[in-house]
């Protein structure tokens, strides 16, 4: 099998201490493929082309598509044979609407919730989803974009940050599961490695807001909840999130450019390895060649 040739496409080409990126292409490198990270900060397309650092990229056998805004990241998909994960897909899926509306999960179950700007009135939000509520930006991530409602007053302020055009998902808060939840990272709907992720101080449990992380055993109902988002959405690589509810597993959302040091840190798995074994093995299972 000749050379593999691949893009990285994140917010910068130099995402120096950002551990996900870094290994990934640490891992690459060791297999001996040729890994570049592409920003979208760094590019711009013309004519047809995507000029990067004032040099035009040239076509690859795949993409790793790591951000999420943007026209620019269909552009650089268009270079590739193939693209993990799919953009179509991950179009759709990095909205959490989208993916509370659209995925239907036999082992677990999606809290109430409603799509709405925050013109709707207070007391409608809550005779819909009860009190306190989970106020949701549709493509937040880190934790970002998140706030839990407890009053008119702080509905209000948030109102004031975000005007009433803006639009959220309110869901149901699943008090259980305050400052706790579990992700998995599943690769093509097989889960690779779970932790626990705890934040006394938040309610929110992102790594990112401090949250403490520690290995989770992978139950065979987070074994199906896997199976069944890759058979729905078709994403190669994600994270999964489950609130653990007093009597079942909530689902919370799933994360198309999930970060892995966490994970790797918390239960040993070398996830990037798994990502580039995986790109790796469809390239030799394709006629045990590339396609430029």
């Amino acid at each position: 099998m000749s050379l593999l040739r691949g893009y990285l496409f994140e917010q910068y080409s130099n995402m120096a201490g950002a551990r996900t990126v870094e290994h990934i292409c640490e891992e690459a490198s060791k297999q001996n493929i040729d890994l570049q990270v592409v920003g979208l900060c760094d590019c711009f397309w013309k004519d047809g082309q995507i000029i990067h650092k004032g040099v035009a990229l040239e076509p690859v056998d795949f993409v790793i598509q790591r951000y999420k805004y943007g026209k620019l990241k269909r552009e650089i998909a268009k270079l590739a044979t193939r693209n993990y994960n799919s953009l179509d897909a991950f179009e759709i899926y990095v909205n959490k609407f989208e993916q509370m509306k659209r995925l239907q999960l036999t082992d677990c179950r999606t809290p109430e919730f409603l799509l709405t700007t925050l013109a709707l009135p207070y007391k409608e939000v809550v005779t819909q989803v009860g009190t306190p509520f989970i106020l949701k930006g549709l493509e937040s991530s880190q934790g970002r974009e998140i706030y839990l409602i407890h009053s008119p007053k702080e509905y209000e302020e948030c109102k004031e940050t975000w005007g009433i055009q803006k639009e959220f998902v309110c869901q149901r808060f699943i008090e259980e599961s305050c400052g706790r939840d579990i992700r998995m990272y599943s690769v093509r709907g097989k889960v690779i490695g779970a932790m626990m992720r705890e934040n006394p101080e938040d309610f929110r449990a992102n790594v990112a807001r401090g949250a403490c992380v520690k290995a989770y055993p992978i139950s065979d109902s987070m074994a199906r909840i896997a199976g069944e988002i890759y058979e729905q959405t078709g994403l190669d690589f994600l994270g999964i999130d489950l609130l653990d509810g007093k009597d079942c597993l909530y689902f919370c959302e799933i994360n198309v450019m999930a970060g892995i040091e966490g994970m790797e840190k918390a239960t040993g798995v070398n996830v990037a390895k798994a990502i580039i074994d995986t790109i790796r093995e469809d390239f030799e299972n394709a006629d045990g060649k590339c396609c430029n």
